[in-house]
């Protein structure tokens, strides 16, 4: 239940920025991002969902962390880029709620840890839905 509401607020969210977000990605070349990074992020965002789930704050907080790094890795993937400023944004914001996950998962609040993760999947969908391309 959790993950079909945290998809559907997260296609209204990411379709409302896609809007403004695609003029921005027209011309925008990403050939030489790094996929891997993005796909390992992904796995660890489903391992993490399972670790919150289950409150298993060792793997839970490790996850977070990955996925904190990342994220700072796409921020400044995408401010190197230049004139994307609202990919480095999202990146920051996501790379700030990963955080903010580890670090109530280390507070023992899986509440808030749980907030803080369905802040963090709605700030990965609504970047890739105006920046990653169809084939990864």
């Amino acid at each position: 239940m959790r993950k079909k509401i945290v998809a559907v607020v997260a296609l209204g969210l990411g379709a409302a920025q896609v809007g403004t977000l695609v003029w921005a990605t027209a011309d925008l070349d990403l050939s030489d991002f790094n996929d891997d990074v993005m796909r390992d992020m992904d796995d660890t965002v489903k391992r993490l969902d399972s670790g919150l789930a289950t409150k298993d704050a060792v793997s839970a907080a490790a996850d977070a962390r990955a996925i904190q790094e990342g994220l700072k890795w796409a921020q400044d993937y995408f401010a190197k880029k230049g004139n994307v400023e609202d990919a480095v944004k999202l990146a920051k914001q996501g790379e700030d709620r990963a955080g903010a996950v580890a670090r109530s998962v280390q507070a023992g609040d899986f509440d808030s840890a749980l907030t803080n993760y369905e802040s963090l999947v709605k700030t990965c969908r609504a970047c890739h839905d105006a920046y990653k391309p169809p084939d990864i």
